[in-house]
């Protein structure tokens, strides 16, 4: 009886690490989105403060992705998703000390430079 009450407990604790370890990678396939680096951060608020904030003004972020788990094309795709219609540029890439969750520890910072209005063509 004890062996099979051991067995159990045994047969338990290993599925629930199974499950934990299956929903932790499942959750890590994805890109997710950060902060900047410092350095991409710095050069947009310089920008900033030069040309003034509006809705046209360039903006930065970061993006966690797995170099094992993500294609570089992944991880464009998703960071055009989130700078939406305006070009996208990457600046900075960092694989240390960056902030990211450990399945993910390569982080790659782009500036978006929202779309402008059209030009007019009268007078042009």
């Amino acid at each position: 009886m004890f062996k099979s009450l051991l067995f159990s407990v045994r047969l338990k604790t290993v599925l629930f690490a199974g499950g934990a370890l299956l929903l932790v990678s499942a959750c890590a396939n994805e890109p997710i989105q950060v902060e900047a680096s410092r350095k991409v951060q710095a050069a947009v608020g310089q920008s900033l403060q030069t040309y003034g904030k509006n809705e046209y003004s360039p903006w930065g972020f970061g993006v966690c992705y797995g170099s094992q788990l993500n294609t570089p094309q992944e991880v464009l795709e998703f960071a055009q998703e989130i700078c939406g219609t305006g070009r996208l540029e990457p600046r900075a890439e960092d694989l240390l000390w960056n902030g990211c969750p450990m399945f993910q520890g390569a982080k790659v910072s782009f500036v978006c430079y929202p779309k402008g209005p059209k030009r007019s063509s009268v007078g042009s």
